[in-house]
């Protein structure tokens, strides 16, 4: 009887001590590398490629990612694309949905091969990378036009540094108070040849230049638009009045101390904190016509058809870890915190939107918009699949014609024929 007991803890040690060795040993990855190819080849790359560096060094699952940033990445990638050669992540803007059809893949599964959360994402985000068919991309980055306004000019001028205009009205009064000619200084910051800055401004005007009907058709929004021709008649003013300067290069003007208002992206942040330019930012100026509109231009990771299932699943897990971080990684420590932190583009995570430190941060705050009511796209949904052509196109035309051209009286309707044009090629009505 005692032999049999011994025998029977014995056993039950051996079990116990087996099971506590499953639990303890660490699951092993096979080493596998994938390519990453993207654009960033500015100050912003080289945080990119510290995250990524630290990633290569970290992730448990044994992935190294090799990483190209080429100024070439447009062509590049098209041609990797038709010759199935592509890498297996890339980073690019929400039209990729369309521009790479049939070359990147639905994401659906995402949520269930890796740790992140559908919820954790405004949905918004999320809606401008899907189509009728799935999910294709996950958020990277959020470029979203802002206005900025230089303190120092605000103040010389009698205006109240901490108070911008609340009102385009009242943008022009202040454009006027700034503008000193003899200092080189303007107060108004439009730069004609930035079609997609303009258009975000047009937006808050009169809404989305391009929508759909109630037969569900795509329909051009340009003639006969209140807001619209509000817009024009306050966009030239600016520049009949001598208050915008006719420059292209209005970064370097307000870095330099030059422009008291000025719309442009987040990215103008990192030179305006490294030079020490006394500055405030916030989201556009809303309009009663225009409605809630925040126009942003959503930067993605995708991931391509190139890859294969086990390249796939790395990447998933690069874009996860990217959020997440390695276990027990506090939200601060996450690369998706610390692009918002130590560049400057508002978030689109609502884990790093709800953090202390996003909290504490007042200018990030005042450029992120977390209401899924307000209409994040620009120009259009993002399931119209022109909207580079027309944004490319017509509104190219239309703000060099309003800056240079003594008659702007068609220039609206001129704009909704080119089109009314694109969307009949393309969609056949």
């Amino acid at each position: 009887m005692k032999r049999m007991l011994a025998g029977v803890l014995a056993g039950a040690m051996l079990c116990s001590m087996a099971g506590y060795a499953g639990v303890a040993a660490e699951e092993s990855y096979e080493p596998i590398t994938i390519n990453f190819w993207n654009g960033w080849t500015g100050s912003d790359g080289q945080v990119l490629m510290e995250y990524v560096d630290k990633f290569n060094e970290t992730n448990k699952w044994n992935i190294t990612v090799n990483m190209d940033m080429s100024s070439e990445f447009g062509d590049k990638i098209k041609t990797a694309m038709a010759a199935d050669a592509a890498p297996a992540l890339i980073l690019t803007g929400a039209s990729g949905k369309y521009d790479y059809e049939g070359k990147v893949r639905c994401l659906d599964d995402i949520w269930e091969n890796t740790d992140m959360n559908e919820s954790d994402f405004i949905s918004s985000y999320l809606d401008s990378l899907s189509t009728e068919d799935g999910l294709y991309g996950i958020p990277f980055q959020i470029s979203s036009y802002l206005m900025y306004w230089n303190k120092d000019l605000f103040e010389k001028a009698g205006l109240d540094p901490e108070t911008p205009p609340a009102t385009y009205e009242e943008w022009t009064e202040m454009a006027q108070k700034l503008t000193d000619a003899d200092s080189h200084v303007y107060g108004s910051g439009l730069s004609y040849s930035n079609a997609g800055q303009n258009a975000c401004v047009m937006q808050m005007f009169g809404g989305l230049q391009i929508t759909e009907n109630e037969e569900g058709k795509w329909q051009a929004n340009f003639a006969g638009n209140q807001g619209y021709i509000d817009f024009v008649s306050w966009f030239r003013e600016q520049f009949d009045n001598g208050s915008n300067p006719t420059e292209s290069d209005l970064d370097t003007m307000f870095v330099a101390n030059q422009l008291g208002l000025y719309i442009t992206g987040a990215w103008l942040m990192a030179d305006l904190n490294n030079y020490g330019i006394n500055y405030g930012v916030t989201t556009l100026i809303e309009t009663p016509e225009g409605g809630k509109q925040a126009p942003s231009n959503t930067q993605c990771f995708m991931i391509t058809t190139s890859a294969s299932e086990e390249e796939a699943l790395a990447a998933e897990r690069f874009i996860s870890w990217w959020h997440t971080g390695n276990d027990g990684d506090p939200v601060e420590e996450t690369a998706v915190y610390n692009w918002s932190d130590k560049i400057g583009y508002p978030t689109y995570y609502i884990p790093v939107a709800e953090s202390d430190g996003y909290k504490n941060n007042e200018r990030m705050l005042a450029i992120t918009v977390t209401d899924p009511e307000y209409c994040m796209d620009s120009v259009s949904p993002g399931s119209f699949r022109c909207w580079a052509p027309v944004l490319t196109g017509p509104l190219i035309e239309f703000f060099n014609k309003m800056t240079f051209e003594e008659d702007t009286s068609s220039v609206l309707e001129d704009c909704q024929k080119q089109a009314e044009e694109i969307i009949r090629n393309e969609y056949g009505y």
